[in-house]
């Protein structure tokens, strides 16, 4: 029986190419890893210093092959040129690093200024890794920026008080957060159900529960 030969790519398809690197079906991308990290690099464009355009960077290849058809409309900066610049031009991308584009540079412009405005926003809050919560929160079921606010709040209340009141308050303000989150969405019938649900400021949003940790 002949063996039946593979189909043949599809542009966007990832092809392996050597160890640990990959490209795309039609050439134009290479995928490599850097650390733990993926990046596309276009090998048709270039950035607005002359270099390599390159996007991510990505935590898993299946973010890598889900990217690919959007870095096809990603166009570069338009590069200017001034009498006499070209050499200084030249010099200065030789030392500076390739832009890398991020998954906010891939947003609609009216989003990406929100998310950056929202991350700034958390930043001033002393909110920790305030760029990747915001990105998790993107796509969760779950209100995640607000349950990291409000365990915030939370962390402060005791924290002017004794360590023997400090721990009656902890258990006093896991009690509470229980009360509000868990003990009303397991109510039994006929009681009432109750949930904590953040109030989306974008209208066309749907509330999300918000589960802080006490």
């Amino acid at each position: 029986m002949a063996k039946k030969e593979k189909p043949t790519p599809g542009p966007d398809d990832l092809v392996r190419a050597g160890p640990g690197g990959y490209r795309s079906g039609d050439g134009r991308f290479e995928i490599q890893k850097s650390d733990a990290r993926w990046f596309i690099v276009d090998t048709e464009q270039a950035n607005e210093f002359g270099q390599q355009l390159i996007h991510g960077p990505f935590a898993k290849l299946d973010d890598v092959r889900a990217s690919i058809p959007a870095s096809r409309d990603i166009k570069p900066l338009l590069r200017t040129s001034r009498p006499g610049a070209a050499h200084k031009a030249t010099a200065k991308s030789a030392r500076r690093p390739a832009r890398v584009v991020s998954w906010i540079d891939r947003l609609p412009a009216h989003e990406a200024d929100e998310v950056r405005d929202l991350i700034k926003a958390l930043d001033g809050a002393g909110v920790k890794d305030a760029e990747v919560l915001v990105r998790r929160d993107r796509d969760s079921p779950f209100a995640l920026v607000a349950a990291a606010l409000i365990e915030g709040q939370l962390k402060e209340l005791p924290s002017d008080a004794s360590e023997v009141e400090r721990q009656r308050l902890r258990r006093l303000i896991k009690r509470v957060v229980e009360i509000l989150t868990d003990d009303g969405v397991s109510a039994a019938r006929p009681l009432p159900r109750w949930e904590l649900v953040e109030t989306p400021r974008d209208p066309g949003r749907s509330p999300r529960p918000v589960r802080p940790r006490p």
